[in-house]
């Protein structure tokens, strides 16, 4: 019975590994801004226009100001979320026009302050006032003027839920048979909104 037992076991994570597709990690050497105390100042609202049919994903887009002076010219980005942009705007790098490049976050001066979380085939959302970013490759939360309050130093981090929030400094992260990505850890700790360590 236990080398039956054994040889399941053995054939079950010999399948499940097999149908297992890692995700590497990109480590790169990208120069971000840094947001200043000063640049949190209450600034006048800038609005997402196209020039196609539709401002959708993937469309290219220009931001004007009230006046409809364009601020941020077409050419450089496609649409990916931000409709206004008081502080940050999200969207994609649009080097040419059949690629897209980097999901970025980006300021009124066009300054790329992080790359963007996906969530969902989506820019993730801030949850309880943090949003989860990554610089180079490692992971860390923003506010929402697009500063790092919590530095990008972690593998991998999760929402912060109740003030705290699940962190580690090494993970695997990969598809599952169905595709959906999937994260381990065996050195999860949490921190608070702090950055503190809690345990």
């Amino acid at each position: 019975m236990t080398i039956k037992l054994s040889i399941i076991i053995g054939i079950t994570l010999f399948i499940f590994t097999s149908c297992r597709q890692n995700i590497e990690r990109e480590i790169t050497n990208y120069k971000y801004l840094n947001v200043k105390k000063s640049d949190t100042l209450a600034k006048p609202i800038l609005f997402a226009i196209t020039d196609e049919e539709f401002l959708q994903y993937g469309s290219r887009v220009a931001y004007v100001n009230e006046n409809r002076d364009t601020i941020i010219p077409f050419g450089k980005y496609a649409y990916f979320g931000s409709d206004s942009l008081e502080y940050i705007a999200n969207v994609l790098e649009h080097p040419n026009d059949t690629t897209w490049g980097r999901q970025i976050a980006i300021d009124r001066n066009q300054n790329v302050l992080f790359d963007i979380v996906i969530f969902d085939n989506g820019p993730e959302s801030f949850n309880e006032g943090l949003l989860r970013v990554i610089r180079n490759g490692k992971m860390g939360y923003a506010n929402r003027y697009g500063q790092i309050i919590i530095p990008c130093i972690y593998d991998y981090a999760k929402w912060f839920e109740n003030g705290l929030a699940e962190v580690t400094f090494k993970a695997t992260e990969y598809f599952d048979m169905d595709e959906h990505r999937r994260v381990e850890s065996n050195e999860w700790f949490i921190i608070n909104k702090k950055g503190n360590r809690i345990k």
